[in-house]
């Protein structure tokens, strides 16, 4: 339910907040007093269109924020802790802001949103009757819902969605099955010579790794041995080379070191030299095992990258690396073994199918039938709340729609849609087609008062309900929207003194003026002003004794 709606610089409202409560809340007041302006911004708020002309003039922006008690709401607690958006405690906002460029914001708790979802958590809490929005009862998407919930056979739709699960689930396996069967031979010969290529390439652990090292190497062969060349000349055993001339003044110096042992660095070089010696001797012997273990071979280096070129081609073709490819040879094996396993079970998947397709059936059947009598049940009770509404030419139908095999779902074999006439003489046509007004704002609650126990309670909101009516007939519709009342909390827009009477809340819309502006206030009427502003619903701006006691009278038959 709506808690309170605080309203800001919105048409001719500067600032507003209204609390609200359960029950009846009415609303009224004079003609272009602000009352519209209530039901167009709490449509704002949740979500509906946005126009740049609700911005008060002169204003730079312009707010409607909404809150709702949400605390006995569990699928839309559960729907918000699924977006991460926290419902604190339990009570929700839903803002929307205007600014004078057109453009508008929207929030949830404060949350920045998209304005498709505002409209979408907003519907579920707010239905409007008087605006001919597709939400709620207008839905046609809803109706095979609010049918199955009226009828009481909820336990038949979950036996059926799950049948329908068996069913489809089955059906897109005997297609992928039927699909393979038809080119298994191709594709048989494809995986086939997929897992031949990976076997005939033989490829060892690690080989591609090696095989780049060694084709590095053959490409810098001629680079290397030039510089291990010039090492080997550097430090060979020729007796000009700088190993030699090293190894001679060491054995000079290692002469004089026994002459003069107290020089310690003296004994540092002699050692250093001997290492360096010893490290330069295997350095000599390191290359001359190159020189006789590496050649270039120019056959041995296209060898290689032949190889590398077919180790690199399967790996594309199979979309893989090559390390991957023994993967890739499991995969596609068991693949290969799984289409004639595929194929072999064919018969056996089409038998499951059938049978699935039976019990899928046989639930429809018996939903149908089901369908078929809270359709009937439906039409007479909404039919009958007609009459007293004025509504003596309108007639309400439910019609059940046979969809052909690639259009079953998981609500059966059927569509549901619920069509009105509004006058005699003219074929029904479906409920969210018809124009918006009083005749249509009466049906809607003719229909949501059969359907009250059956769908999701939310806040009604009624306007025009009472246009050109009166007498009788106002007092069927006040009668009507009180016992709706006691359901849900309902908000209606009245200029009939029976529907304000039955209000559990009335507020009075009214204009106030400065010297240079307008403004629209509204205020919350207690006892006697309320008998007051019933009695100006009677007889005018001037009331006269009948009027205040006919209005006293109707708050105490309430």
């Amino acid at each position: 339910m709506i808690n309170s709606i605080y309203i800001k610089n919105i048409v001719l409202i500067e600032s507003l907040k209204i609390d609200f409560e359960d029950g009846l809340t009415v609303f009224s007041g004079e003609t272009g007093a602000g009352k519209s302006v209530l039901l167009n911004c709490l449509s704002l708020a949740t979500g509906r269109r946005s126009d740049v002309s609700f911005l008060r003039k002169g204003e730079k922006e312009g707010s409607v924020t909404v809150e709702f008690d949400i605390k006995n709401n569990n699928n839309l607690l559960q729907e918000l802790d699924y977006l991460s958006i926290d419902s604190g405690n339990e009570n929700l906002l839903l803002r929307r802001v205007l600014y004078a460029d057109g453009k508008s914001k929207a929030f949830i708790n404060d949350n920045p949103v998209t304005v498709s979802l505002l409209q979408k958590i907003g519907s579920s809490l707010v239905e409007i009757h008087g605006q001919n929005e597709k939400i709620g009862l207008l839905d046609p998407n809803s109706h095979i819902k609010i049918l199955d919930r009226y009828g009481n056979h909820l336990d038949l739709v979950s036996q059926l969605e799950e049948h329908y699960d068996n069913y489809n689930k089955l059906s897109h396996i005997y297609s992928e099955a039927i699909e393979l069967d038809k080119n298994k031979e191709k594709y048989e010969k494809e995986l086939k010579n997929d897992i031949n290529l990976i076997k005939r390439l033989n490829l060892g652990k690690g080989e591609e790794s090696k095989l780049k090292a060694k084709k590095n190497f053959l490409i810098q062969y001629e680079k290397i041995f030039n510089i291990i060349n010039k090492i080997f000349f550097l430090l060979g055993d020729d007796a000009n080379s700088l190993n030699s001339q090293l190894n001679s003044n060491a054995r000079k110096l290692e002469n004089i070191i026994v002459t003069t042992e107290e020089i310690e660095e003296l004994k540092q070089i002699n050692i250093s030299l001997s290492q360096i010696l010893i490290e330069s001797k295997e350095i000599v012997t390191h290359i001359n095992t190159i020189r006789e273990k590496y050649h270039f071979d120019q056959k041995e280096l296209e060898t290689i990258e032949q190889r590398l070129f077919d180790i690199n081609n399967i790996s594309r073709k199979l979309e893989t690396k090559p390390d991957g490819l023994h993967a890739a040879l499991n995969e596609l094996e068991d693949k290969y073994e799984k289409i004639a396993s595929d194929s072999k079970n064919l018969e056996k998947i089409n038998l499951k199918l059938n049978l699935a397709k039976e019990k899928f059936l046989d639930s429809c059947k018996k939903l149908t039938e089901k369908r078929i009598l809270a359709s009937k049940k439906l039409e007479d009770e909404i039919n009958s709340e007609l009459s007293p509404l004025k509504l003596n030419d309108a007639n309400f139908k439910v019609d059940l729609i046979q969809k052909n095999e690639n259009s079953w779902n998981r609500k059966g074999k059927e569509s549901i849609k619920f069509l009105v006439r509004l006058n005699r003489g003219i074929k029904e046509a479906e409920i969210h087609k018809v124009s918006s007004g009083g005749e249509l704002s009466r049906l809607m609650l003719a229909i949501n008062l059969v359907l009250a126990n059956s769908i999701i309670p939310k806040t009604l909101v009624f306007d025009e309900v009472d246009s050109g009516v009166s007498g009788s007939v106002a007092d069927s519709i006040g009668l009507r929207l009180f016992k709706l009342s006691k359901l849900q909390q309902v908000l209606v827009v009245t200029h009939l003194p029976q529907v304000a009477s039955r209000g559990n809340n009335h507020f009075r819309s009214f204009k106030f003026y400065n010297k240079t502006d307008t403004f629209t206030g509204v205020e919350k009427l207690d006892k006697e002003k309320r008998i007051k502003e019933i009695a100006k619903m009677i007889s005018g701006e001037v009331i006269s004794d009948d009027a205040m006691k006919v209005a006293n009278q109707l708050l105490n038959e309430k």
